[in-house]
Order: structure tokens, then sequence, then C-alpha cells
């Protein structure tokens, strides 16, 4: 899969179906000869190396002489896997490293490489792994004693390319990293549109496809959070591409803070991209001997649409990147207690919910926000993770859930403290950005130092307390404010360039560190709805609140745009009391996800809980096999036009699940819903109509939803199951 020629210098990743090529020239740069479908030689790659040839002459200090090299490159030109900084090349550099002199000349040149048969671990930092091989590139800055580890994983069985670095500072100084991004990818061409994918609270990745542009364009975070404004998938397609051909490349970043995707057209119309953390405020001391990772950035190539690239991501984050014991295991359907009640409930109402929640076929009951400390609204009691005994007879509660054989869950929201609560009373410190004279409350609340690793110890031995009273199933991880005040009364000021981060990597350690303590407690993240919604929350945590917002009329949009770059099992989405859509509808689009509930149970009528109750059946009899490992296909998207539809069919092709569902209220037409994915020679029986077609019947003509006036958000859920 991987190998590397010592004649020709050409390192080549190939798992016969995508390729990567890296030559090293005789200035020791890393020369990006190709990345696309696997290709049967990659011996004559001269003509690519000298597309953009020029000589660069380089002047040796100690000799007093101009220097030149046999390959003749550009720098500004030629395709690079690490641009230097400092010199001619002004494209963009993934990393730069200061000297004690203050200078900012990077400029890594290689040493080695090392062809290993897995991925690299990565210690404080979720990381990929599975059927793999990797090649651990050595690169090296002499002047600055700096050495670079670059390494490229491509797996056995996926169209995905894995990279990232690891700097060493080898000398006897300090040195300091102002820039460490975990990638460069230069392309021979930028005729490509940009899809992103941002938003606000409520309203999380939108859909937005601008051309590439002429310079630098820019998809990034500063919020201390992946956030609901930008995401940080991305992918690049052709102009042409679809849903089913063209060249699409999808990008990811494993990682939850602060990120940033750029790309910049050279004037030889090539791309030059960089990918990672966000160098906003960003410095890194690293003293001798000291190390720093990158997060890993994921690469997907698709030369089929869309859906290929998708379909790859889906397969990939459930596979190479989740750690949860049962991650492929079928997921409870779930009832939070938040939009019922929020923080006015005692211990009988509780009960009467979860009597209720069973007869709509809730198997996880969740007492969300309000349990804990001093906690009646939202301006006191974060920080002070006991039960408050007076409000919630917890122990009741959870043998209440077990007597009617529901699993039982509870909110926390570790990270976030109240200036009214006992933890902050006795020590203000830890509140990030304390020492100046004001700071910004976001509902009411701080941001709890997880930088400081004493301030990480606290909560964990808070939580573990809890956990070891009250064995709970699951965890529903909240996160509801920005990073504001990113400054630290753990560290000096020259260190404080480094506190972004290390919020992450706090986050990182006492997640971590639950979940490993306890692997089969279910950990859900959450961060206002889906305001941390990436891969590197999803290493420990099987599944994320997609949004607050439930109505159809943004939710829509909201979940098949997530889909595209996450699977369907780690979506959360749930069922609201809107009066916008009919319960049936809201149910139908929380099916595809991990469905739930959010509402007063109390309040619903028979015929409500009748509906909800056969929307239930239909996702433990399909969730795991065909909805969570199934293949998704996105039929109709709803940012062009008036319609949207996704259809999952399981691997074996036994069985299938379509929704189509509509957004503005239309006349009677003709709709023909063409299929994806069945086996064309086998019989399936359909819901719609109980009629029984061969699947190249549903392929080639459809479902036929023709003449039939829609009302707004109206919706059909068809299943098909094979006839044997």
């Amino acid at each position: 899969m991987i190998g590397y020629d010592k004649k020709t210098r050409i390192l080549v990743l190939d798992n016969k179906s995508i390729g990567y090529a890296v030559y090293v020239n005789d200035a020791g740069y890393l020369e990006t000869l190709y990345f696309g479908r696997s290709l049967s030689d990659y011996a004559d790659f001269d003509c690519v190396r000298r597309a953009g040839e020029f000589s660069t002459p380089r002047y040796d200090a100690a000799s007093g002489k101009e220097t030149g090299y046999a390959d003749a490159f550009k720098f500004d030109a030629a395709p690079l896997e690490i641009s230097p900084h400092g010199l001619a090349d002004k494209r963009g550099a993934p990393v730069i490293v200061r000297d004690e002199r203050g200078s900012f000349i990077t400029d890594f040149r290689f040493r080695s490489v090392r062809l290993l048969k897995e991925a690299p671990a990565i210690e404080g930092l979720p990381h990929a792994h599975g059927r793999c091989e990797t090649a651990d590139i050595l690169l090296e800055d002499s002047d600055l004693h700096v050495r670079a580890h670059l390494y490229l994983t491509l797996f056995a069985d996926k169209d995905a390319l894995v990279k990232s670095f690891r700097f060493e500072n080898t000398g006897k100084k300090k040195v300091r990293l102002t820039r460490a991004m975990s990638m460069q990818l230069d392309l021979p061409r930028c005729d490509y549109d940009l899809v992103h994918f941002g938003g606000r609270w409520a309203k999380e990745r939108d859909y937005f496809c601008n051309p590439v542009a002429d310079g630098v364009q820019e998809v990034s975070s500063n919020l201390g959070r992946s956030s609901a404004e930008e995401n940080p998938f991305v992918f690049l397609k052709e102009r042409s591409a679809t849903m089913d051909c063209g060249e699409v490349i999808g990008f990811n970043l494993v990682y939850s803070g602060n990120f940033k995707f750029r790309t910049f057209t050279n004037f030889l119309r090539g791309l030059h991209i960089t990918y990672g953390m966000n160098d906003e405020d960003f410095e890194w001391t690293l003293a001798p001997g000291e190390v720093f990772c990158t997060p890993q950035a994921v690469i997907v190539y698709s030369s089929h649409g869309i859906d290929a690239m998708s379909q790859t991501f889906h397969r990939f984050i459930r596979e190479n990147l989740m750690t949860y014991a049962d991650n492929c295991e079928y997921k409870p359907v779930l009832f939070n207690s938040w939009e019922g009640c929020t923080f006015h409930f005692d211990t009988d109402l509780i009960l009467s919910y979860i009597d209720d929640a069973c007869k709509i076929g809730t198997e996880l009951f969740v007492l969300d926000d309000g349990w804990f400390g001093a906690r009646d609204n939202d301006l006191a009691g974060l920080g002070d993770w006991t039960v408050n005994k007076g409000k919630i007879d917890l122990h009741r509660v959870m043998a209440h859930c077990r007597e009617r054989g529901l699993k039982f869950g509870i909110w926390f929201e570790p990270e976030m403290v109240n200036p009214d609560s006992d933890l902050f009373r006795a020590h203000p410190e830890y509140a990030l950005g304390w020492g100046r004279k004001e700071l910004a409350l976001g509902r009411h609340q701080l941001h709890l130092d997880f930088s400081n690793p004493d301030v990480v110890e606290n909560i964990y031995a808070q939580m573990k307390a809890f956990l070891e009273e009250y064995p709970v199933d699951y965890i529903k991880w909240d996160y509801n404010r920005v990073v504001a005040e990113h400054v630290s009364a753990a560290f000096p000021p020259e260190r404080q360039g480094e506190i972004y981060h290390r919020l992450v990597l706090g986050y990182y350690a006492l997640l971590g560190r639950l979940t490993r303590e306890y692997p089969h407690t279910m950990f859900e993240g959450c961060a206002s709805g889906g305001g941390r919604f990436d891969m590197g929350t999803l290493y420990y945590c099987p599944q994320i609140w997609c949004s607050d917002e439930s109505d159809p009329a943004q939710r829509i949009d909201i979940q098949f745009n997530t889909s595209l770059g996450y699977p369907l099992s780690c979506i959360g989405s749930h069922v609201n009391d809107s009066k916008v859509a009919s319960y049936s509808a809201k149910a139908a689009l929380a099916l595809f996800g991990t469905y739930g509930y959010e509402m007063n149970p109390n309040l619903l009528t028979e015929g409500e809980i009748a509906e909800l109750a056969q929307t239930a059946e239909i996702y433990k009899k399909y969730h795991r096999d065909v909805i969570a490992n199934g293949t998704l296909y996105h039929l109709r998207a709803p940012y062009e036009g008036n319609h949207m539809c996704m259809q999952c069919v399981s691997r074996d092709a036994s069985a299938s699940v379509v929704l189509f569902m509509n957004k503005l209220k239309e006349q009677d037409m003709f709709r023909f819903v063409r299929l994806k994915g069945l086996d064309r020679k086998k019989k399936y029986r359909n819901t719609l109509d109980g009629a029984v077609h061969s699947g190249e019947y549903y392929l080639q003509i459809g479902l036929n939803l023709s003449k039939e006036g829609f009302a707004e958000f109206s919706h059909r859920l068809v299943l098909l199951t094979e006839e044997t």
C-alpha cells in the first residue's frame, strides 16, 4: 500500500482505489506529485515535476557563493507538502517557528522516511485507528534544531488520507511555534467550488457553495470551539460535480477547538491549501526536548460525486474514529426532560414524565439541567455537581426507571461555572480570564480554566463521586458558551498563546478519562445544540445533539447538511411539540438520526401517542441495520428546491427506509423519486401503496408521489423490504 523508491526518491501511497505520490527533490523539499484515483504506474512523473520549472539560486553563507540544485523548481510555484516560511515561498506555510533571535524563517528539509503498519497514536489528542499504513517522514530545520515528523496515513478499505505533524525541539534553546497546522495540499488546478457550512445557534450548518476565489479564502472559527458559526467539515468539488459524479475532495479535522481552512490561488492557477488549528493568538513554547503534536486532518477523495465522499466519511467515523464500546450497537429511544419542564420539576413530576414517556416507546430517560446545587434557574449552581436532594430524589427516580425497564441519563456542563456557586466562591481563579476588571458572561456563566490541570481534577473528582453513587447509563455533556477571555491565571504571560489549545486538551483529558473508566456509559456531546459538532468529540462520544432547533422549518436543512459529513448514527435528533408540523412528520425526520423526544409527555393526546409509538417501533426495527450501519443516499437536497429526500439501505440491500418531505405548500404534480442502492434483481414491497416491484423498477422509475397536493412539511415515510 505504501512504498518508497530510494533511487527515484518517490513515495507512493496507493490502496488500489486512490493514490498519492510525493517526490523528494535535490534540495530536500517534498513535492506533491499526484492525488487522485489509483494509478497503475507511478514511475513517469518527470513532466509533472517540471510543470512549474524555474531555477531559484541560493546563497551559501559559508562559501560565499551562489548554489543551485539539479532539480529546477520555484519555491512559490512548486506543489509542496510543507512550504518554507520567511523565504521566497509566500503562499502560506503550515508551520512557523521563531527562534530566540525572533527570526520567522522556517525551512524543513527531508532526512528519512519510515513505513509503519499502523496509524500513529497521538498522546492527548483523539486519533484515527484501523487497517492502514503510515509514511513517517522525518524533516529537519538544521538552523532551528527542530525536527518535524510528517505522518501520511492511508487506509486499506477507504478513500481516506490522514495527515498530521509532530514537532520536536532537538536544540539547546527554546523556540516558539506561532503556527502549527496539520496539513498542506497543493493541487495543480483551482477550478473548484468550495462548500462550507456556516450558521448560528439553532441554524447550524447552512450550505454555502462559492467558487474558489483568486487570492486567499478562509473558513475558520476563533470561538474556542469548532462552533455553530462554521463547521470544520468542508469540501471542494469540480464545478460540474453532482451527488453521483465528478471529483470531490472532503476535509475534516479531528479537533474540537479553533480551526482554519485556508486556500490560496497563485499565479500559475494552482490551489494551495493549509488546514489545522487557527493561528490567531496562538504561540506555543517548545523547550529543549519537548514535542508538540498537531490534530489529524482527514482528506477524502471521490471521483464519483458528493455522496461517495459523504459515505466514506460516514464509514471512517464509525469504523476508524469512534471508540465507544457499544458504538455499533442499537441506541435506545431517548426522552429528554428539558423542553417539557426546564428547571421547574420535582420528584413526582419526573416520575409522571417517566410513566408517560413509556407510552411512546422510550427506552432511556434523561433528566436535564436543574438537578444539582442551587440550580432553579441559569443564574446559579454551575460547578457544584452534587444532587439537590431537597428538589429531586434521584435514587427514587433511577429505581422507577429500572422498574419500568428504562435506562437513565443525566445532564452535566463540566466546563462552566456560575459566579453564584460554591466552586467559584472557593476558587475564583478557576475562571478563565480571572484578574481582569470585567469578565463576559454567557448565559450568566463563566468558562472554567481547563488549561489548568487542577481545575480539571476538581471537576473529575466531583463527577467521579456522582457516578459512583449514581451509576447512570448516559451523560449529556453540554457547553453553552464560547471562549471569550482566553487568559489563564495558571500560566505566565509568555505562555498565554497556548491557552486556546490547552483548553481543548483539558476537555479531552477529562472526557477521555471518564469514558475509559466508564466504558459502557454513553456520553453525548452538546454545545448549545450543535456548536461543537466535530470529529474530535466523536472520538469519545458516539452521538452529538445536532441542534436546539427541532422545527422542520430549519431542521430539514440542518439535518440533511450535517449528514453530508457525519453519519446518521451520531446525529442527535428529537421530536418536540412545535406546531409547525404534525408529530408524525417530526418523528419521521427524527428517525434519520438518533431518535428521541423533548416535550411534556403528560399533555399528549391518545392520537399523538399512537403516532409517536408507531415511529418508535420503526426505529427499533430498522435503526441499527438500515439507518445507523447502512448506506445513506442524499436523493434531493433542500437547498436546491422545495424538497428533501434521504434514503438508507442496509448493507445486504434487503431493506430500505426513504423519507420525502417538502417545505412550502405545493399543488399536485408529477413526482417520481428514483431510489439508489437496491439490488436490481430483488423484489421489494413498499409501504406507500403495498406494491411489489423489482429493484430495477425503483432505480429506474422510482417511487410515484405524483398528482397529490402537499401541505407545508408534508412527508412520506416509505419502508421497502425484500420479498423472498
